[in-house]
């Protein structure tokens, strides 16, 4: 009473500011009226809740009636890809990769050979051969290891999405497993790591690149990983297929 009559606050001033858990009380000496026993209060800690992400997410899936021959038709240029350990984004220049599907089945398990090109900024090649093995064609689902390792080895290389006729596919290197603030990704290592948009032409075509960044966040992931890759000024892959 003291305060709203000499302070001049009204009451339920303190609770309308948030201070409303209770803090002890105090006496203090107030001339004029003397002792004054005060009530304190303090504001409540607000505990923020994050929801994390379900990785992955329940609805993720990858290509459905997948056809192998008609991917592995023609060169595939890469427009964004993740960083992972055995692509760093130092060799996010001209990223090419094409594939030769095998009339049977190499004695350590593989039936597509892959061969993958990169360029670093100063045009340093980095070039390699690598072998993948089918293990559901109709969904996409490939898996990736240096020729010389028996498949039992290899890596997930998972076709999300895929148009011929629009040019362009979504790979990750498996499902997004690890939560981020936004959504899910992969590893960032080699096996189960990484995140690549493919379009048919060299030629960055940005509406059909937001489109497939559309699809990839459609299928819970964190697009924020993708980094650009520069397919200008390229030397060229000298590999005739």
């Amino acid at each position: 009473s003291a305060a709203i009559s000499f302070a001049g606050l009204k009451k339920g001033t303190c609770a309308a500011e948030g201070y409303t858990v209770d803090d002890g009380t105090t006496t203090e000496q107030v001339p004029v009226i003397g002792s004054v026993t005060v009530h304190k209060f303090k504001k409540s800690a607000t505990l923020e809740v994050v929801a994390t992400p379900v990785c992955p997410p329940e609805q993720f899936t990858t290509a459905k009636d997948f056809d192998l021959k008609s991917y592995v038709s023609a060169r595939w240029y890469v427009q964004q890809q993740m960083p992972v350990q055995y692509l760093p984004e130092t060799q996010n220049y001209c990223v090419q990769a094409h594939y030769t599907l095998r009339e049977s089945r190499t004695l350590l398990g593989y039936d597509v050979d892959v061969h993958n090109y990169a360029e670093e900024k100063d045009g340093t090649v980095h070039s390699a051969t690598l072998c993948a093995k089918i293990v559901d064609a109709d969904s996409g689902k490939l898996e990736v290891a240096p020729c010389f390792l028996p498949s039992i080895f290899a890596g997930p290389y998972w076709v999300l999405d895929y148009s011929e006729e629009e040019g362009y596919a979504l790979i990750s290197g498996g499902a997004p497993t690890e939560a981020t603030e936004a959504a899910c990704k992969t590893g960032d290592g080699v096996n189960g790591a990484g995140l690549w948009i493919f379009t048919r032409k060299q030629l960055r075509d940005q509406d059909l690149l937001e489109k497939v960044r559309n699809i990839a966040v459609a299928k819970g992931f964190d697009v924020s990983v993708l980094k650009d890759v520069d397919q200008t000024n390229c030397k060229g892959d000298p590999v005739v297929v």
